[in-house]
């Protein structure tokens, strides 16, 4: 065990980003970046668009991504916690990544899983990359209503090979194929404006 610990709130003086790695997506090039409220923090998007031009496929969506990760790496056992909304109907994530990469003098993401919240529930998208680019399954679901506007607090538990999710009284777990074994852990903020307002690891 790593025996890591670390919490933070992402209001004023309560977080540091010298704690953090920034990681943009192979997918774009658009390095993101957060804003800070009084309570937590956002990704900055796009003005000129409406919610429904940021989600996945519309013009807008490449300039929504923000992305960061923990500096320190764990193996084994870990649990990462988190609070988090979307303003619209998604898609605030937990992101687990093997180690990023230098692209263009900026840290890029490869093999990476996703635990990602919006309107209809969760989904755990799986990420690699190879000499054709990154390319991405659906690797698990889980669906209910999930309401916009209100802070969401979901544990997402790497257990060996498994991941097990807790959101409010609910439970779901999976076995992601190619989850690395040495992880960096972090959030993202997608297809939206997404809030996140606390980060924590176990380990």
């Amino acid at each position: 065990m790593n025996n890591t610990t670390f919490r933070c709130r992402f209001k004023p003086h309560g977080w540091h980003m010298g704690d953090w790695l920034m990681v943009r997506s192979p997918r774009w090039d658009y390095d993101g970046e957060w804003i800070q409220e009084r309570d937590h923090i956002r990704n900055r998007v796009p003005g000129q668009w409406k919610p429904e031009k940021m989600v996945e496929g519309g013009p807008g969506a490449a300039e929504t991504y923000t992305s960061m990760v923990y500096c320190k790496p764990l193996e084994d056992d870990f649990t990462v916690t988190t609070r988090m909304s979307f303003d619209y109907r998604m898609a605030p994530l937990v992101v687990l990544a093997a180690e990023p990469v230098y692209k263009g003098g900026q840290r890029e993401y490869r093999e990476h899983c996703e635990v990602v919240l919006f309107d209809e529930g969760v989904n755990v998208w799986t990420h690699g990359f190879s000499s054709a680019g990154p390319h991405w399954i659906l690797a698990a679901y889980w669906r209910f209503p999930l309401e916009a506007n209100i802070a969401h607090r979901l544990q997402v538990q790497r257990q060996g090979a498994q991941l097990k999710m807790i959101l409010g009284d609910r439970r779901f777990g999976c076995v992601p194929a190619g989850l690395p074994a040495t992880v960096f852990t972090g959030i993202t903020a997608c297809e939206g404006v997404n809030r996140f307002y606390e980060f924590g690891i176990e380990a």
